[in-house]
Formats: structure tokens, sequence, C-alpha cells
């Protein structure tokens, strides 16, 4: 039997969606009352899952538009327009009759629009020479227009939203989304994206155009009460039994309830075994896990430097603190100021973040293990 549709690797849908319900309602409430809304949590913590869940519960015309893969303000124009189209294609009951609303606003703008058909699609085409800001602003007005005219709600979710703010020609678009997002009253927007730090900029800094735009919602951990039950629901099903109390600890030791880790241990656990897994099972398992990933964390931390990479080892190993004392800078062969600048880079990056104890911590479990699996004695033989 596949358990992907129980513990998936993408996005978490239907039965394999494991409770948040807390947030459901939250975000729930805030697309029925068009409270625009901007969601952050560190990298695979389910917020797209959570965010695609709860539009789909709450039945309104919605698109979900992707700025990762780009690189200038016509790239960022392209994906915007295309979402947009998707959601007057949603809305588009009469296409006459919404051709002809579309049209007759167009009339008053100032770009020049192709507006056509493709089957019962409806195409919208810029100037290729126009300004990308501009035409994200008129192809939002229009849409809110439309929305207006129909009396129809809609929702445009935009992931990886901090690549506008790291593209220098993307301000003119971060503007024409306030002002639409200002006066609409039938078009929700909601954010999202992996760089915490970016977004909390651009929309907690007073100079910036999307200051106090959103309403701020924290994803956290789903708490271990809830997995639980997850768990143990499919393993009855699975092996007529619940896990054990240790099993169950031992896979949150290893995963520390990291969602995509908790579902990739989870999914290796179910193809493997017969009957419900032991401690050590669990254990070889998740460093199997990490054996094989291996490579793919080596790839994504060539992109550090030596300092960085020496300060991801010493707190995976356990060194949480005094990380610029004169005992452990001498280990190190670092300075002060090359470890304070190298611990804001891994805060900037994801990589590290301190609890209420000033305390530093790994963000990423996998990453953690690998260097506690490759590095466990680098201290002592230093």
């Amino acid at each position: 039997m596949a358990y992907k549709e129980h513990f998936p690797l993408g996005i978490a849908e239907g039965k394999a969606f494991c409770n948040r319900v807390t947030e459901r309602q939250h975000l729930y409430s805030n697309l029925q009352t068009g409270e625009h809304t901007l969601i952050t949590a560190p990298r695979r913590h389910g917020k797209s899952s959570l965010i695609l869940f709860a539009l789909h519960e709450s039945n309104l015309p919605y698109t979900d538009v992707d700025l990762f893969v780009t690189v200038d303000a016509k790239s960022v124009e392209k994906q915007l327009l295309k979402g947009i189209k998707k959601i007057i294609n949603a809305v588009n009951t009469a296409t006459e009759q919404t051709i002809q609303i579309i049209s007759d606003y167009v009339k008053s703008l100032n770009a020049k629009w192709i507006i056509g058909m493709n089957g019962i699609h409806i195409e919208l085409i810029p100037e290729q020479s126009s300004d990308p800001a501009d035409n994200v602003l008129e192809a939002l007005l229009m849409l809110d227009n439309l929305l207006t005219k129909k009396q129809t709600k809609a929702v445009l979710f935009i992931d990886e939203f901090q690549e506008i703010g790291e593209l220098a020609d993307c301000k003119g678009i971060e503007g024409a989304i306030r002002h639409v997002a200002q006066k609409t009253k039938e078009l929700t927007f909601v954010f999202s994206g992996s760089n915490r730090r970016m977004l909390l900029k651009m929309f907690q800094d007073r100079t910036r155009p999307l200051y106090k735009l959103c309403d701020h919602m924290v994803l956290h951990k789903i708490a271990p009460e809830h997995y639980i039950t997850y768990l143990n629901k499919v393993a009855r099903v699975t092996w007529k039994t619940s896990l054990s109390n240790n099993v169950l600890e031992e896979i949150f030791k290893h995963t520390e309830r990291h969602p995509y880790y908790v579902n990739a241990l989870c999914n290796k656990l179910w193809t493997m075994f017969a009957k419900a897994p032991t401690v050590k099972e669990v254990q070889n398992s998740w460093q199997q896990y990490a054996a094989i990933e291996r490579p793919n964390v080596v790839k994504e931390l060539s992109s550090l430097s030596s300092s960085q990479i020496k300060l991801l080892i010493a707190i995976a190993n356990g060194i949480k603190t005094k990380l610029t004392s004169k005992d452990f800078l001498q280990k190190v062969n670092l300075t002060s100021a090359t470890v304070i600048q190298a611990l804001e880079v891994l805060t900037e990056k994801d990589y590290i973040y301190q609890d209420e104890k000033a305390l530093y911590h790994l963000i990423d479990p996998l990453i953690k293990t690998t260097l506690q699996l490759h590095y466990k004695d680098y201290f002592n033989d230093l």
C-alpha cells in the first residue's frame, strides 16, 4: 500500500491534512470578511497546505501565483497577470457580459490592452514596452471592477512574495498592490513565502508600501497531541495497534515535529515495516534517510561561508550560547565580529533561531542530524 496519501511530501490535502484547526478557522474568517493576510513560517512548515485547504473550504474563486522563478519586474508582471486572468475566467458566468465589462473598463485606462478570447477563456495582453507596475495596477483594478459589477468575492494567493522585495525594479509593483488592496471590497490578498525576514521587512517597515496592510499569522509547529491522534489513527488501520509512547517520542525527537520531516520519516516507517516499528527501527530509519539526503544537504550548505558552517556545526552539536566567548573564538579561529555577522546571516536565511532563553537552535532537523553524524567530534579534535 502507498502511504503518500497519509504522509505527503508536497501539499497536504483531504484526510492527509493534520489539525491546524485554529489556524484554519482564523484564515477562513479572514477570507470571508475580506481581510488581507500574511502567513509566515520556516520553510516546508505547511504554509501552502494550510492556505490552499482554507481556500478550498471557503468556496471562493481563487488562484495561487508562485513568484519563485521571477527574475525581474516583467516576469513578476507575467505571473500576476496569469493569476488575474485565472480569476476572471473562474468568475466568468457569461463570457460576452464579462468581455463587455472589461472592454468598457479598458477604455478608461492609459495602457493599451488586447482583450481577446481563447475558447471561453479571456486573454489579457499588455504592450511589451509598457511599465510592469502600471500594468499590474490596471489589471488588478480591472479585476476589482469586474468583481464589483458581478458582486462576487475572490482571493489572490501570492506565494514566495518576498521575491518582489528582493528585485530592485519591483518597488512600483508593491505600491500597485497596496493601492488596490486598500480600496477593494471584493478581492482578498493572501501573501506567503520562504524568507520570513524579507517578508516582515516588506510588511512591517513603515517606509514600505505594504506597511500594516495585513493580518499577520505565524504558523507554529503542530502540537504533539494532534500528531499523536493522527499517527495512531493511521497506525491502527495499518498495524491494528497504536504506536507506543516511546516510538512517538522518537519520531518527534528526530523530526522536531517539522511537518515535512514527520511525513518523510513516517512514509519510510509505514512502507518498510509489517508491524509497528520499535524505537531502534525509528532511529535507524531516520539515520538512513539522513544518509540518503546527505548530498542535498551538502549542496544546500555549499553557498555558505566556512565561518557560517562552523557555527552551524557548533549549534548542531550543542554549543548554543557564548558563541563570541574567547574560548569558543580560539577553537574556531574566528573573530567576534565575524561570528556576529555570520549569526545574523544564518538567522536572516532561516537556518537558525534564538529561543526565549537566547539559546541558538537549527531550524532544519535534517541539517542538524547530518552535521551531528559527520562532525560529532569536530570540537574535540580542535
